[in-house]
């Protein structure tokens, strides 16, 4: 048996475990936290194809990225493994819930309250967004509303497309359009929203490198590389190293047991393999991979639902009285996602593009909220956000799109065929060039 000891072990950085492991270690308590992914300080995000290709969670592979796919018969999730878990991946919004909506149906159609209020939860929800420092994207809807041709200024925000379409979607349908708050940093204290600038820090991030400002750039999804994002490990997790606790990364959990069966209130032990010596893009027998193991009073799985959930299922020998049920009756998170492309509009009765530029700015920026019946609304409420993608998505659709490419060119070899004739001017090849180049 290992001689390290803690007061606290936790599995999994995610927004549980990071949170848990800050608390734990403000309080004074001995605390581990062993995360299986790497560590990813700003530039450290693959962007190249061939990293990319390679950006996926299967040791055995000898792949240890970002991604982590999980297939079911009838479901399918993509989950991040790395230091600061989901907040690496996910679209950086963060929302209350609504005060009216704690409660839940009963079977006879009524409404029953839940045991936790908005009130209890009001100053977390405080404390939550100081902490990952939540801004609102820097958009001016008024001065966007007063003019009436695009862009209406010079300032970068107002000119996001996605944002002026969406918000002009919902004052025609006569919706709550509104800014939400997002962990991202778009200005320092006190001074002016300005893409690309040095970020000023309270206290230096675990990484020791330095931040910007959002530069707009709508890679959110894959991992901020200039750390505009404020993902847990500039956070949480700098905050919990602050306060002592152990942080390990490359650390993959696979056992845990009680160190006494008949009373496990005596202690955890856990057992993990370590990857850091592991070469990358070579495949591995990872289970014959000697585990090292530790102690700890208290065990925290905090590994995500689909991750936590196999852990127990993994090592129900040494838990029997875990419910038959645990891993049952999953369900997706509810996203329903639609993509837009070849978007168009009349102008003067002539049909011409209708440009949303989605990867420019973070991926979310604005959002309409449906209400629900309790908040006075006609249903179930729901929300609809203005969601992108990063702008090498866009060269990717553009490229597959080969039809349209080859209508463009045989419009430009036509047009260049006259012009060598003398039937038309070099100003015409000039638009038939950005035709070429540009949307159909």
């Amino acid at each position: 048996m290992s001689d390290e000891h803690f007061d606290a072990v936790i599995v999994g950085s995610g927004f549980g475990g990071s949170i848990m492991a800050y608390k734990l270690a403000e309080k004074g308590l001995n605390v581990c936290l062993l995360e299986r992914g790497k560590t990813y300080p700003p530039g450290s995000f693959p962007r190249s194809p061939y990293r990319m290709a390679r950006n996926f969670w299967d040791p055995s592979e000898g792949h240890h990225g970002l991604f982590n796919l999980w297939n079911f018969r009838r479901m399918g999730a993509v989950v991040s493994s790395g230091l600061g878990g989901g907040s690496l991946i996910y679209s950086n919004v963060l929302l209350r819930k609504p005060e009216e909506t704690f409660k839940d149906e009963d079977e006879h159609g009524g409404y029953v309250n839940w045991p936790v209020t908005y009130k209890d939860l009001e100053p977390h929800y405080e404390q939550v967004e100081r902490m990952m420092n939540v801004q609102q994207y820097p958009f001016d809807a008024q001065k966007v509303r007063n003019s009436p041709v695009f862009p209406c200024d010079d300032d970068p925000y107002n000119q996001t497309h996605k944002t002026r379409e969406l918000m002009a979607a919902a004052d025609q349908l006569k919706l709550d359009w509104f800014l939400p708050n997002l962990a991202v940093t778009f200005h320092n204290p006190g001074q002016k929203p300005v893409p690309g600038e040095c970020m000023i820090e309270e206290h230096p991030n675990m990484h020791e490198r330095s931040r910007t400002t959002c530069r707009l750039c709508g890679e959110c999804n894959v991992g901020c590389n200039f750390g505009s994002k404020n993902t847990l490990d500039y956070t949480y997790l700098s905050a919990a190293r602050r306060e002592k606790a152990e942080i390990r990364t490359r650390c993959e959990v696979r056992s845990f047991a009680p160190l006494d069966l008949a009373n496990p209130g005596k202690g955890y032990a856990i057992t993990y393999v370590d990857h850091s010596g592991a070469e990358e893009g070579t495949r591995s027998n990872t289970s014959k991979l000697p585990g090292k193991t530790i102690t700890a009073d208290r065990l925290i799985l905090a590994a995500g639902t689909l991750g936590s959930t196999f852990l127990m299922l993994k090592n129900r020998d040494s838990f029997p009285e875990i419910s038959r049920r645990v891993g049952t009756r999953f369900s997706g998170n509810g996203d329903l996602l639609t993509i837009l492309l070849n978007a168009s509009q009349k102008v003067n009765g002539k049909k011409v593009p209708r440009i949303f530029e989605t990867g420019y700015g973070p991926v979310i920026t604005s959002s309409i909220h449906v209400k629900d019946k309790l908040e006075g609304g006609k249903g179930r409420g729901y929300y609809i956000q203005d969601a992108g993608f990063p702008d090498f998505g866009n060269w990717i659709f553009e490229s597959i799109d080969i039809f349209r490419i080859l209508a463009r060119g045989g419009r430009f070899a036509r047009r260049v065929l006259k012009q060598a004739l003398g039937f038309i001017t070099d100003s015409d090849i000039g638009a038939e060039v950005s035709d070429l180049l540009g949307p159909a």
